[in-house]
Formats: C-alpha cells, sequence, structure tokens
C-alpha cells in the first residue's frame, strides 16, 4: 500500500508541476495578482476581468479586439498570437521595455496606474509567450532563463535602429530570443504584412546581433501563409525549403541593400513573410537575438521591374573526416536574366565557393564570383570567410542574354565549393553549425534592363525626425555594456595576416582591469596577451603571433573594466 500510495503521490506531483509550468497559467497568475485590484482598468469601460477563471480570461483576450479605437483602427487585438507590437494588452502593461511596445497618445494610460510596474522579467515573460504564438497549454517560454537575465544579467539587447520616416516604409521587429551559452538554435516567424496597399520595396536594411550565423527573408506564395502557425517555430529540417516560401534575401553580418533605380520587391496587402533566424551564442553569457528589419518602399507604379532571387542549393555533399580539400560542382540554366546579386554560403568547413558562366557543352566559363575577393574593397584576401562571404553587385547588370561568356552567351551558372573537414565525423547537407551547406543565391530581374540613372520616385517626407518612444536602458543589471570598437580605437594590422600582428588601442582614462584574448568562432580562448592589468591613459600596442594556428576567422577580444570590445581576424597561410 505504501509503494501505491509513493506512485499516487508522485504522479500527483508531476500533473501539478507540469501544470504549473504552462507558460499561459504564469501569464495568467500574473495579470490575476498584479491587475485585479491595481487600477488595469479605468472609468466604465471593462470588456474584460483579470479575475476571471483561466479559460475564460485567455478566450476574452487571445485574439479578441479592443474596445479602444486607436488600437482597434490598426487591427490590433488584446493578445495578438505571435505580435507582441500589436498586442494592445501587452503595450498597456509594458513601461516601455522596449519602442515597438510604446503607447500613443490615444490610447490611454498605462496599466498598474497609482502603483508598481510589473518587473521586466514580468514584462519579458508576456512578450514571449505573445511570441510564441499564446498557447493556453505547453511551455515554450524558459521563465528561469529570462529571471537570470533581467537579474543576474546576459550580453546586452540591441539598440534599435532609426526606423523609416512615415512615407518612406516601416520597420519589424523579431524577438528578442534568450539563448543560452554556447547555445545554438534556429527559428522561424510568419509576419502578416497587413499593408493597405501593394507595396515596392526598394531597399532592405537588418540590423542584427554579431552572433549571428545567418537571417533569411522569405514571402509565402499566394494561398499558403494560412496553412503555417503564428509565432516562433524552431527549425524543422523538412520544411526549411518548403515550396509554400519564395527567397528574398539572405544576410550574414549587417548590410543595408539599394534595389537599383527602376525596380523593387512587389509585396501584396495579403501576404506573408517568412522570418528565418540562426544563431550560435558562443558566449559564457545569456544573449538576447533580435533582428530589426527596416524596409524601405515607393507607392506602387513607379518600378519598371521587379526584382527577383533564386536560392540555389546543391544538395548532394558528402565530406569524409580526412582533413583533405574535396570540391563540388552543380549547375542550373538560369537565363533570359539580367544579374544584380551573386553571394555564397557554407559552414565553417569552407574553404571557397566560385560561381562560373556555362558553357554550351555543360564546362565552366568565365568565373563572375569569387569567394575570396573583397568586393568592397577590391581586393583578394586569399581566404574564404564562410561566416562573412563576400556579395558581388552588378551594377550595369550581368545580362546573361549577352556574349559575355568569353564571346558566347552563356548557357545558366556552375557554382563549385571546397570544403575541409577537419572534424571527427564525416559531414554532409545539414542545418547545424556541425552540418555543411552548400548554397548560393542570386538577386535579378528577368529579360534586359538598364538601370535608370535616376530614382523614380521623391520622398514627400524627408524632414521627418524621429525621437524613440522609450528611452529606457536595454542593458539589464548586471550587465557589462558591450560598445563599439571606435571609442578606443581598436584595430588590428595587417588584418588578414600570415605571421605577426600589431592590436592597437587608445585608453581616454586609467583603467583597473584590461585583459586581451584571441577567441576563435566558438568563443574558446586560444591565447592571453594580458588579463586583469592595470594601464594608464594613452595608447597602447601589442604584438600578436599567429604563427601556429589554423587559417581560418578569429576575434580579438578587448576588456576594459566594465566594457568589451571585440574585433575579427582573419589568419591566412
Amino acid at each position: 500500500m505504501k509503494k501505491l500510495y509513493g506512485v499516487i503521490v508522485l504522479s500527483l506531483g508531476l500533473n501539478l508541476y507540469a501544470k504549473a509550468q504552462d507558460t499561459w497559467q504564469q501569464v495568467y497568475t500574473l495579470l490575476n495578482t498584479n491587475c485585479a485590484d491595481a487600477g488595469c482598468h479605468s472609468g466604465d469601460l471593462q470588456d474584460f476581468n483579470v479575475t476571471l477563471p483561466s479559460t475564460d480570461l485567455y478566450n476574452a483576450l487571445v485574439g479578441v479586439a479592443p474596445t479602444n479605437s486607436s488600437a482597434l483602427g490598426k487591427d490590433d487585438k488584446y493578445i495578438d498570437p505571435g505580435y507582441p507590437a500589436r498586442s494592445f494588452l501587452l503595450r498597456k502593461v509594458a513601461n516601455c521595455l522596449s519602442s515597438d511596445l510604446a503607447l500613443n497618445e490615444n490610447e490611454g494610460a498605462p496599466m498598474l496606474s497609482g502603483t508598481e510596474p510589473l518587473l521586466d522579467q514580468e514584462i519579458e515573460l508576456i512578450r514571449q509567450w505573445i511570441l510564441f504564438g499564446a498557447p493556453e497549454t505547453g511551455s515554450p517560454v524558459n521563465k528561469a532563463l529570462i529571471d537570470e537575465y533581467y537579474t543576474i544579467g546576459g550580453l546586452p539587447k540591441l539598440e534599435q535602429p532609426t526606423p523609416p520616416k512615415s512615407c518612406e516604409g516601416f520597420q519589424i521587429h523579431m524577438g528578442p530570443i534568450f539563448f543560452e551559452p554556447n547555445e545554438e538554435s534556429e527559428f522561424f516567424q510568419k509576419y502578416d504584412l497587413k499593408v493597405a496597399d501593394t507595396l515596392e520595396v526598394t531597399g532592405l536594411e537588418i540590423v542584427f546581433n554579431d552572433e549571428s550565423h545567418h537571417f533569411i527573408l522569405r514571402k509565402f506564395k499566394n494561398g499558403t501563409a494560412q496553412n503555417w502557425p503564428q509565432g516562433l517555430t524552431p527549425l524543422n529540417p523538412l520544411t526549411a525549403f518548403d515550396s509554400d516560401k519564395e527567397y528574398v534575401m539572405a544576410w550574414q553580418n549587417n548590410e543595408t541593400y539599394q534595389l537599383p533605380n527602376g525596380t523593387a520587391y512587389k509585396w501584396n496587402p495579403d501576404e506573408s513573410l517568412d522570418l528565418n533566424f540562426h544563431m550560435f551564442n558562443y558566449n559564457n553569457d545569456i544573449l538576447a537575438g533580435e533582428v530589426y528589419i527596416n524596409v524601405f518602399t515607393q507607392p506602387k507604379g513607379n518600378a519598371e521591374k521587379e526584382m527577383k532571387s533564386s536560392l540555389i542549393t546543391n544538395l548532394g555533399i558528402f565530406i569524409p573526416n580526412n582533413n583533405q580539400p574535396v570540391t563540388f560542382s552543380a549547375s542550373n540554366s538560369l537565363s533570359n536574366a539580367s544579374i544584380w546579386t551573386l553571394t555564397s554560403h557554407t559552414h565553417k568547413y569552407g574553404k571557397n565557393y566560385d560561381i562560373f558562366l556555362k558553357n554550351a557543352d555543360g564546362s565552366k566559363g568565365r568565373m563572375i564570383y569569387d569567394g575570396t575577393y573583397n568586393y568592397l574593397q577590391g581586393f583578394d584576401t586569399g581566404v574564404y570567410d564562410w561566416e562573412h562571404p563576400p556579395t558581388s553587385v552588378f551594377e550595369p547588370f550581368l545580362n546573361l542574354a549577352d556574349t559575355i561568356n568569353n564571346g558566347q552567351v552563356p548557357n545558366g551558372l556552375i557554382h563549385e565549393a571546397t570544403f575541409q573537414n577537419f572534424g571527427s565525423r564525416a559531414v554532409t547537407f545539414g542545418f547545424t553549425s556541425e552540418d555543411e551547406m552548400m548554397i548560393y543565391y542570386a538577386q535579378y530581374v528577368d529579360g534586359v534592363y538598364d538601370i535608370l540613372p535616376n530614382p523614380t520616385w521623391t520622398s514627400t517626407c524627408s524632414s521627418e525626425t524621429y525621437e524613440a518612444p522609450c528611452l529606457k536602458d536595454s542593458v539589464p543589471n548586471g550587465v557589462a555594456a558591450i560598445t563599439g570598437n571606435n571609442t578606443i580605437g581598436l584595430n588590428i594590422f595587417p588584418n588578414p595576416a600570415s605571421g605577426v600582428a600589431n592590436i592597437e588601442y587608445f585608453l581616454s582614462e586609467n583603467a583597473s582591469v584590461v585583459t586581451i584574448e584571441l577567441v576563435n568562432l566558438l568563443g574558446e580562448k586560444m591565447m592571453v596577451m594580458t588579463t586583469n592589468e592595470q594601464q594608464n591613459t594613452g595608447q597602447h600596442q601589442y604584438q600578436l603571433n599567429s604563427d601556429g594556428f589554423s587559417q581560418g576567422v578569429y576575434f580579438v577580444r578587448l576588456s576594459v573594466d566594465d566594457k568589451v570590445h571585440t574585433l575579427k581576424f582573419l589568419i591566412s597561410k
């Protein structure tokens, strides 16, 4: 009997524990505890009651339109699954945790008026629950991780970039998504555009964490978005390249793309975007991963050509773990198009990536993309930087209908990638940094097109200024601020280097604790040049001997008191 009783007690305990872990139950407790008698409503306007039973309150909030006319006019909901910034209830209690959660002057006073606001970690719990689709059951949110970030500390959040002016576009915010130290994860989020008319998108600017492996922007084909859930969903390899989605653009570092005059992407009012964020937190602290996308637009009817995009893969790669170079080649028949940009994508075993025009007999013709060439600065680095591969921009466009292939019209494109597997197992095509990929991205217009010398539309709101509605410090208590390298003039030269490199920086005041380290892409310390050293105001210089280190990408990490500065360093051989 005692044994049976113990099993019953254990079973009840596990069931109660599982129920307590439902994120909605945690949110419900927050609202019920803090809002019931704390001025969450005013006047006679109470269309829901936070003291309702859990399921009744859930049904009164999730997907329900608010009575506030301003929020209703924006098509907000009290809780809009997957959309924190469109969730009126969250914005009422958010205490301006971030600018996209601010209230406007017609949306009334914040909730909890006359009392202390919710703690940042409590607000974040509600935001994360909404971001993950606001389910009534289940625990998609790691509450302990959020609590630790906002109390003990973690890496600071991104600073919001200035959004486009009102007549020139809009801003999309994905995240924050909290990553544990050394965690690698990939998420997808459907984003309904909800715009009044067809958009002509003339530019895209992205800002995300340096630790991000990639961000890919796709859009759903007509009539397919309804088949996909709202909110963040983890990577499913079976649907990552689903035919419901069309590729738009990919980024592996912060970059702005302004489309050539006379061209634009065309997004319809009923379309939805697919946001794909891959993060590898190689730090020893919790990371709040975020993406800001500035979408620049113009009134429809101004673009002469629609910009199109393709993501071309070669799934048939097998790389043995013998630490020897192996090269794969594949082709396609892209034709009757004018190419604007080309870029490539591999994981850490990638050593080179080239793209060629294809001859009529299927052989390689003229090279049009060199994976080791720095197109921005105009020189060959000799190293393929797989984390930040180069992008080749053709202005004027590369016309595939012309005799550009050594006097011949090309018959498509060939892409060729070289890998060297120094790991412990053979590698095939896959989605983590321990697998590999062979992908290139192309932006092009159909047919032949000469770029117009001047824009086809002139902004009517260029004199607008932007003032962030929320001025809260984005760095939680206990977090060391990470500052830009230009504040101390951190520099490494030569870079890339094959031997000795010089590290220089300037201290504007005395520092009590200075540490300089060389770390690899996994955040592992490869060399310590000085640790916990007191240094005086002025210029400082150290030498870094890269002999003995493998060719590749590293980071010099300089810690000065409570601030950390990093700079990418390439070792070539």
